[in-house]
């Protein structure tokens, strides 16, 4: 930055001092820290009609010998001597017009300094939204991973499940076979209980049937001698 404003005003000493060499003959300046007087005719005897300062520009109208007829730059016309005039600008001017072009360039320079300024706060901002988004992609990035991991475990879940499931299921067919064999089994047992006792109950009827005709049956009479 700093070089930028001295390149300007190294470039600003060359165009004032190309600007100090001799100009035109319809133009001269007033010289330096001085101010004189413009009269109404080529004599210092002639009549006072206005001013003319130091950086004053004047327009030359006429010469007549070391008097010069002028035309200011609020257009008052008048005589002034040749000696007071210069072709080359004055110092007061050349040190105005460098005051004013330092004054642009120190203006300028705070201008791009406050840019400057907030191109680094736009560039910390721009920094912050890169590294939260670079923080948001790893982050995304480590839920992918996790999911992954959880449907590689939830496919293994389900495999198990579904194992697990089908061993219930052959479980419970072999459990009621089991069950269906145990009450055939339960059934057979109670038949037989049933006849068995079927069986006492008849055979004791008989024996009772059998007894009583043993008891009712006459007795047979024997032979007398």
């Amino acid at each position: 930055m700093k070089q930028i404003v001295v390149c300007s005003l190294v470039m600003s000493l060359v165009i004032l001092l190309v600007q100090a060499c001799p100009l035109h003959a319809r133009g001269m300046y007033v010289r330096d820290w001085i101010t004189i007087t413009l009269r109404t005719a080529p004599s210092e005897g002639a009549r006072d009609i206005g001013l003319a300062n130091t950086n004053d520009f004047l327009e030359i109208l006429q010469e007549q010998g070391e008097w010069y007829r002028v035309k200011t730059p609020g257009g008052i016309e008048g005589w002034v001597q040749a000696r007071f005039l210069t072709n080359q600008t004055p110092k007061a001017l050349i040190i105005e017009q460098l005051n004013d072009k330092v004054q642009s360039l120190t203006e300028a320079n705070r201008a791009l300094e406050e840019e400057n300024k907030q191109l680094q706060k736009d560039n910390r901002e721009r920094n912050f939204k890169l590294s939260s988004i670079a923080k948001e992609m790893e982050k995304s990035k480590q839920d992918y991973e996790t999911l992954k991991e959880a449907s590689s475990d939830y496919l293994d879940l389900k495999q198990n499940y579904e194992k697990l499931l089908a061993d219930a299921q052959d479980r419970d067919e072999q459990l009621a076979v089991l069950s269906r064999e145990n009450n055939r089994l339960k059934t057979s047992e109670r038949l037989g209980f049933m006849l068995i006792g079927g069986g006492f109950i008849i055979a004791g009827m008989i024996i009772g049937f059998f007894l009583q005709a043993v008891r009712s049956k006459p007795k047979k009479t024997g032979y007398k001698f």
